[in-house]
């Protein structure tokens, strides 16, 4: 079998970008690899385009059904040989020594079972680099936003295995935090600091498409986790924000849970002395204030140092939110 394993699932990507991503894997300075490539079930059969590459490295497959977007690459996965899988979205362009690189590091550093990049936004050329160290990922994890470029994974098949590492995919478009978080006692990580793909930022984006969706379940995730890791009840919380996602009314007394339990995070936090800034997912504030019954407590609560302490908005942001625009 190859050294390493690339898993690509394709749903209906221009035909442009998916050339694109299949040619900056096709052309990587290291060659050890197998290409599996999962067509789920797209409209319209990408077999032709994948065909057209004459490589024996490529492996092609058809689901039946529309599998989704967390378990389309479960399955790519099972089909995996290498002792390495490298994921790889379909509408990227990956680094031409993106494999090497990867490969090096995990084979350097043994103890690191999940290892990723950093990217580049493109057209925009925005550039998302993260810690590089396997504590401060895990305190960023937990206590302030993803910090894993999930379509520059590389992960060490075995650790994988050992630890039964499955994708948690009760969470729409938060399968890869879902799982960092589940498994971050189990896991070690790391980040690269070297620009390894670019990532295609447009409308077909599924974080675009479900930015209020991964919103929510990325503080749901985030607020479970912090209470698991302190052994507090985080129930009270996790209800307001099942009330948020059926888009139940929201009232200033569910608010006042949220800042509550939050503020109570930050400050044991700082009491543990872990060396991460506390925040909110603030896509996931700004759209919850909005929706929030305008009474005079929420007006109260919008403008109080302990909603200031937690997350910034400026005087235009807060009035806008008091009026729901």
């Amino acid at each position: 079998m190859p050294k390493a394993s690339v898993i690509m699932t394709v749903y209906n990507t221009k035909e442009s970008y998916l050339r694109e991503a299949i040619e900056s894997i096709l052309n990587q300075t290291y060659h050890d690899f197998e290409f599996i490539i999962v067509d789920d079930c797209s409209d319209v059969s990408i077999e032709n385009i994948v065909k057209d590459y004459k490589d024996d490295r490529i492996k092609f497959f058809r689901n039946r059904e529309n599998l989704g977007v967390t378990k389309a690459p479960s399955y790519a996965f099972s089909l995996a040989g290498g002792e390495y899988v490298f994921k790889m979205d379909s509408d990227d362009i990956a680094h031409a020594d993106r494999l090497k690189k990867q490969i090096e590091f995990l084979d350097e550093n043994p103890q690191v079972d999940v290892l990723s990049a950093a990217a580049v936004k493109f057209p925009k050329e925005e550039i998302i680099a993260h810690p590089v160290d396997n504590e401060t990922i895990k305190n960023t994890l937990l206590f302030s936003h993803d910090c894993i470029v999930h379509p520059c994974v590389a992960f060490r098949v075995s650790s994988l295995k050992k630890f039964n590492v499955a994708y948690v995919n009760e969470y729409e478009a938060c399968e890869d935090y879902a799982t960092w978080l589940k498994y971050i006692n189990e896991l070690t990580f790391a980040n690269l600091p070297d620009v390894l793909l670019k990532y295609r930022w447009h409308g077909g984006n599924v974080s675009i498409k479900k930015s209020y969706i991964q919103s929510i379940n990325s503080q749901y995730i985030m607020f479970a986790a912090q209470g698991k890791y302190f052994s507090l009840d985080a129930s009270s919380v996790l209800g307001v924000l099942d009330k948020v996602s059926d888009n139940k009314i929201f009232t200033s007394k569910d608010l006042k849970v949220i800042l509550d339990f939050a503020s109570n995070i930050k400050k044991k936090v700082v009491e543990n002395n872990i060396a991460v800034k506390y925040s909110l997912n603030r896509i996931f504030m700004k759209l919850l204030l909005k929706k929030c019954i305008v009474d005079f407590n929420f007006i109260k609560l919008i403008f109080s140092k302990e909603l200031d302490d937690l997350i910034k908005f400026d005087l235009f942001q807060k009035l806008s939110m008091i009026i729901g625009i």
